[in-house]
């Protein structure tokens, strides 16, 4: 019972809220974060806290209160210097909490050490609560303003937002003429996506640097669909059900891109 009700109190304090509010993260952690560094400073430290604190835990569950108070130390030595980085984040970090944790674990009292990780672990719920989220994606995925694309069907060099506004309009515009009848132009607009979405997969290899990465993105099977496509455009006689459920099976790899991708990429300009 002590060893589950001394893990249960830890996590307590860790807890989450269901609302979150956005705000741009200062600007003293972003010389902790690429571009400025690829070390992710203030990142290791929140992984070495929760470490620690785990430490701690861990090691007064077996009985060794000696090696639970190295952790104890480690943690509030980590949490001091975490507190020094951002100033911006001061009132979240009350240093006095970390020294009761660790005369808690001196004291070799479970429960005095239960109340101490509660209230030190409710400081960073807090922090955690106001501020992981924004961090995570506004530092955490790349950006795409340096990516350029060679636009296939107009032959110019086009950034990524302008690139994917093309490669749209050409899809609406497919739809559009074809509902509308005019299949000369649904053919043409139809290959101009065509071209535009094989294009893709050679931004994914500016990340993605693994053949498995890009297939699984971008592979095979997403190019088999867009041949799959352009044979149906190339019918003497067009069957629109036919196109129209090809066009549903690529904007299924669309969908899974833009869900991972775009959504970052929305918070970090509103946040810019």
């Amino acid at each position: 019972m002590r060893k589950f009700f001394l893990s249960f109190a830890l996590l307590a304090g860790m807890a989450f809220s269901q609302q979150i509010t956005m705000k741009k993260p200062p600007r003293s952690l972003d010389k902790y974060y690429p571009p400025q560094s690829q070390r992710m400073d203030y990142l290791s430290n929140m992984h070495a806290m929760s470490v620690a604190f785990h430490g701690i835990n861990l090691n007064i569950n077996e009985g060794r209160w000696d090696k639970a108070l190295e952790w104890a130390n480690q943690l509030k030595k980590v949490y001091e210097e975490s507190a020094r980085m951002v100033p911006e984040w001061k009132d979240y970090y009350k240093p006095p909490l970390a020294d009761n944790l660790v005369k808690a674990v001196q004291s070799r009292n479970a429960d005095a050490v239960i109340k101490a990780s509660r209230e030190l672990g409710q400081t960073c719920s807090k922090c955690h609560q106001e501020n992981q989220a924004v961090v995570k994606l506004y530092y955490h995925f790349p950006g795409y303003d340096n990516i350029n694309l060679e636009d296939p069907v107009e032959l110019q060099n086009l950034k990524t937002k302008d690139y994917m506004k093309k490669l749209s309009e050409s899809m609406k515009s497919l739809r559009i003429f074809l509902v509308q009848g005019d299949i000369a132009k649904a053919r043409e607009q139809g290959s101009n996506f065509v071209e535009r979405a094989k294009q893709l997969n050679t931004m994914c290899t500016k990340c993605h640097t693994s053949k498995a990465s890009v297939e699984s993105l971008a592979g095979k099977d997403y190019l088999t669909a867009l041949d799959n496509l352009q044979k149906a455009l190339n019918t003497p006689q067009i069957n629109r059900d036919v196109v129209f459920r090809q066009l549903s099976e690529i904007g299924q790899y669309c969908y899974r891109c833009h869900n991972v991708h775009l959504i970052p990429v929305l918070v970090q300009k509103a946040l810019k």
